[in-house]
């Protein structure tokens, strides 16, 4: 899955919007709604939240008219390169991306004439066809520091010095750790922009005219 970045760029720079903060896991944004109270805006961010999701009553976890708060829990798939597969790129078995399941939690809360959202993500998993499940070697995190990528490339140095892997080529062995700073550069990418586009797909509703038209 590719995402277009140079949309996301034409939407923050055209729409009111605060300054992005990334927190580890957490990822958070404030919107301007000018000229709207916090009744109007809580409306249409529900009503956005009801288009996005196909079973909006099982993810939104908690609404409350009165705080202005909306809760959602839901799941989102998350491509992640796949370093055995730029190991062993001959494998037709192997896909460049494995889909892992992350779970969010989105937190909204709303003022006049402003809201903020707070996007969670817990750890990435993955499952096979015989549902055996597989976790990711690192965290959920939008703001790996060096020292991260340096832990990470130690753990794949050691994953290669396993037995089972004992018969692979030094050179291979290489690729494999030398990749995870590629790897967790684009995951990284791919959660910020996963948020990005939801935030945004919330924000487009809520400046539009949900009054349906005479007919």
């Amino acid at each position: 899955m590719k995402i277009n970045r140079y949309v996301i760029f034409f939407f923050l720079i055209c729409n009111s919007v605060f300054c992005q903060t990334i927190d580890g896991n957490k990822i958070s944004q404030i919107y301007e709604v000018r000229n709207s109270n916090a009744e109007e805006i809580f409306s249409k961010i529900h009503f956005a939240l009801c288009l996005i999701y196909q079973n909006p009553d099982e993810v939104i976890k908690y609404k409350d008219d009165k705080t202005m708060r909306i809760v959602v829990k839901a799941m989102a798939l998350v491509p992640v390169l796949d370093a055995y597969k730029l190991m062993n790129p001959s494998n037709t078995e192997l896909t460049d991306y494995v889909d892992y399941n992350h779970n969010y939690t989105a937190v909204i809360e709303v003022k006049d004439e402003k809201y903020r959202i707070k996007l969670t993500y817990q750890n990435g998993k993955y499952s096979d066809s015989q549902l055996n499940e597989y976790k990711l070697p690192f965290p959920a995190k939008m703001d790996f520091e060096t020292s991260d990528l340096e832990e990470i490339i130690q753990k794949a140095r050691l994953e290669m010095n396993q037995e089972y892997y004992s018969i692979t080529s030094r050179r291979k062995k290489e690729i494999y750790i030398q990749s995870q700073p590629r790897v967790l550069k684009e995951y990284q990418q791919t959660l910020i922009d996963y948020a990005t586009i939801y935030f945004q797909s919330i924000y487009k509703d809520v400046l539009s005219d949900n009054d349906q038209d005479n007919w």
